[in-house]
């Protein structure tokens, strides 16, 4: 599976802003040659494999996490935050109905993944799942992310603390990976 390297880019960008450039170079070093060349030299919608991007959380991780998958997670938050971010944009998104804007978004993951399909199932005013299906995901760090990503697609969409688990898995032996969104009731 190939995705977009604007992944790559935002995290290493938000490890630079929140824990400055010596970490970001720890991350680096701990990376082999390929993922140092990409962070340095790719644009960031360029396509890459996303076993770099799985290499790159595996580094930040054993760097500055742990390797229990909360820093991947606010990674993905972070660049979900960046990609749906500024002002009008978050309006536009809370405005929508709920269901509308969350299949919109849903619907945009061929822009950044070259397989798969992500949609929006068992909707209801406390939560979703959002399932994503013919993919070959890199690995569970990668999956971390997308825990991260739910969250704030959740959070721009007015639901209020938005909290996602990852229940299925394809690296498990699930037929697709899944992600139960529950939220508060009064969003």
């Amino acid at each position: 599976m190939n995705i977009k390297a604007q992944g790559l880019l935002n995290a290493a960008a938000w490890i630079r802003q929140t824990r400055g450039e010596a970490a970001l170079q720890e991350v680096l070093e701990r990376c082999p040659p390929a993922v140092r060349a990409r962070h340095a030299e790719a644009l960031p919608l360029e396509w890459h494999p996303a076993e770099e991007f799985e290499t790159f959380l595996q580094a930040a991780e054993s760097a500055l996490g742990g390797m229990h998958g909360e820093l991947a997670k606010e990674l993905g938050a972070a660049g979900a935050r960046k990609n749906m971010g500024g002002f009008m944009r978050r309006i536009a998104f809370y405005i929508m109905r709920r269901d509308y804007a969350l299949s919109r978004v849903a619907s945009m993951w061929r822009q950044f993944n070259d397989a798969g399909t992500m949609t929006i199932t068992e909707l209801d005013e406390a939560g979703c799942v959002v399932e994503v299906e013919g993919h070959d995901p890199p690995g569970r760090l990668y999956c971390c992310t997308l825990t991260g990503w739910c969250e704030v697609l959740a959070e721009r969409v007015g639901a209020q603390e938005p909290r996602a688990h990852y229940e299925r898995s394809v690296l498990r032996g699930d037929p697709v990976c899944a992600w139960r969104v529950r939220w508060n009731l009064e969003g």
